[in-house]
């Protein structure tokens, strides 16, 4: 008795199953015309919408920084400010592609692009601000963990996104010589002042030297310390003296040796004008669209509005059969009364 029951109850669960998916399938019947004539239109005004859409192309060029960035660009990096601050700081930059990458999306390097490629006569634009948004908006900087960067540029004209593409490498090359070469100069001048402290040192020590041999009469013995041949009993004290004044000038003879070596380091670092950035893939006119992908935005469109003449077809079918039923009626009116309280 038990068994039959239990079979009994399985069977009716299946026949309401199988009532309430054809309830699901009758109402979507009963508005079909709707729903279809929603998902079309939707199609069309979708198909129309990415028509109306240009064609983007996408210029991508890949470089790979300096293993090893000079102290000078450690110290741009700090005038820099913005989102090179933020990507580079002391305690942010994790390894040089980090840094450069930083770099890339400064205003230093943004302003020199927007003057160089008269953006902001292109954007029609009366300020920077905007214009480094749409820059910004156009542009994507990477930074690999293999140590590459990777800078796409995005825009409706090919060779107008390939341009700058290369670009920004090439601004950013400068930016980082011509701070090199700022720095060799400053390195360079500090040196040669000393240079000339050292010199002036140096000058005294040997003037000094000079009196005290005139003085005392000392001559060298075979490369070995002078001997000072004054009064009797003042040889020992005369030594002393003669030692402490060889030793100062042959530690600015030394000194002058390392100064003249330094000034020389300085001067070849700031007379170069090497490229310290190497190219790997040069950004090339784009041939193919990056964007927009029309097909899916038909896609997209015709399924969504597929769903919402659904959903609206439950919704429409609710409010009918809540009419026949008094109290289903009362519970629309009051969500009704408390939709209009909310308001």
């Amino acid at each position: 008795m038990s068994m039959q029951a239990n079979q009994t109850a399985v069977q009716q669960a299946v026949q309401d199953d199988e009532i309430n998916l054809m309830d699901l399938l009758l109402v979507i019947a009963k508005h079909n015309r709707f729903i279809i004539k929603l998902t079309l239109g939707a199609a069309v005004l979708a198909v129309i919408y990415a028509l109306m859409q240009p064609n983007i192309y996408t210029a991508k060029t890949v470089l790979m920084p300096p293993q090893q960035p000079s102290s000078s660009t450690s110290v741009l990096l700090g005038q820099l400010g913005g989102l090179a601050g933020m990507a580079g700081g002391a305690l942010g930059v994790k390894n040089p592609s980090d840094l450069y990458a930083g770099m890339l999306k400064s205003h230093m390097i943004e302003d020199a692009l927007i003057k160089r490629f008269k953006l902001m006569e292109l954007y029609q634009a009366k300020t920077m601000e905007p214009v480094r948004a749409a820059l910004e908006g156009s542009t994507v900087v990477a930074a690999g963990k293999d140590g590459f960067i990777t800078v796409e540029y995005s825009d409706k004209d090919p060779k107008l996104a390939a341009a700058i593409a290369n670009a920004y490498v090439e601004e950013l090359d400068s930016l980082v010589r011509t701070q090199a070469a700022r720095e060799a100069l400053g390195r360079k001048q500090f040196y040669e002042k000393q240079l000339a402290d050292v010199r002036a040192g140096l000058g005294r020590a040997e003037l000094e030297m000079k009196v005290f041999q005139d003085q005392n009469r000392v001559f060298q013995l075979g490369g070995g310390a002078g001997v000072a041949l004054g009064a009797s009993g003042g040889i020992p004290k005369a030594e002393l003296e003669y030692v402490r004044i060889a030793r100062d000038v042959k530690y600015n003879e030394m000194l002058l040796a390392a100064m003249a070596q330094q000034v020389t380091s300085a001067t070849i670092d700031a007379a170069k004008n090497l490229p310290t950035l190497q190219v790997l893939d040069k950004a090339l006119v784009p041939e193919k669209k990056s964007k927009p992908k029309r097909a899916m935005i038909v896609m997209l469109a015709t399924i969504l509005a597929f769903f919402i003449g659904i959903i609206w077809a439950f919704v429409r079918e609710a409010g009918e059969r809540s009419g026949q039923n008094p109290e289903q009626n009362e519970r629309m009116n009051m969500l009704r009364r408390y939709f209009r309280q909310g308001k």
